[in-house]
């Protein structure tokens, strides 16, 4: 399948994608970006489709869209649209395809490489795990990589769905941080996170040309499977 036009739902509008539209215009795909609370397009008029991250939980039905976007993501995959879930976007994703999401028995924060059980996916990273949700893979899936805490990356038709960050760059994590500032539960984050997000954003930083270039052979493969 080739495409030349990709959606990408974000869940704030300050949110922002990464390295994901400048690897997504190399492969001659042009990627826009929704806002979760706009109107979302129709599943038979998409090609290609991204659920980024959110600092809400996949489970929380207080979240005013959230219930919105589920009934649509799942009439989504019903339709066959190839769909890439990142981090909250997984976990949506596998929530949509009959798994399940849950608080897990600690944070998962960090550069960290996945155990890929599979022959044909070897995508260890190192990537950002950032994380204090888990998602069980969907039924019918193939799990593609895990760590102790969580799984990590499964496969399921043409849908793709990764627990890590592999389009973080520093814009994306200051946007991160201005969240944590203006937000009451991400006060209480920083309250107590001493100086991980300094810390965090320097690796980000210092990794940042090695970790795109990763992202981008992982979206290649993602790609050549449509």
């Amino acid at each position: 399948m080739k495409t030349s036009r990709a959606v990408a739902v974000l869940h704030d509008p300050k949110d922002v994608a990464g390295c994901l539209p400048e690897l997504f215009a190399e492969q001659g795909i042009d990627l826009e970006l929704r806002t979760v609370e706009a109107p979302l397009p129709q599943p038979e008029s998409l090609e290609l489709l991204l659920v980024l991250g959110s600092p809400e939980s996949a489970y929380d039905h207080r979240v005013p869209w959230l219930g919105t976007e589920l009934a649509w993501l799942k009439a989504v995959q019903a339709h066959g649209v190839p769909t890439l879930g990142i981090c909250f976007g997984s976990q949506l994703l596998a929530r949509a395809l009959g798994g399940e999401v849950y608080r897990n028995r600690q944070a998962e924060i960090g550069w960290m490489e996945i155990a890929t059980p599979r022959a044909d996916w070897l995508f260890k990273g190192p990537w950002l795990n950032f994380h204090f949700d888990a998602f069980t893979p969907p039924p019918g899936s193939l799990l593609l990589g895990e760590t102790e805490l969580a799984a990590q990356a499964y496969r399921h038709g043409r849908s793709l769905g990764v627990q890590f960050h592999p389009e973080i760059d520093t814009a994306m994590f200051d946007t991160w941080i201005a969240y944590w500032q203006r937000s009451e539960e991400g006060q209480r984050f920083m309250a107590g996170a001493g100086d991980l997000p300094e810390r965090i954003r320097a690796e980000i930083a210092a990794r940042e040309a090695d970790n795109r270039d990763n992202c981008r052979l992982l979206l290649a493969d993602f790609l050549g499977r449509l």
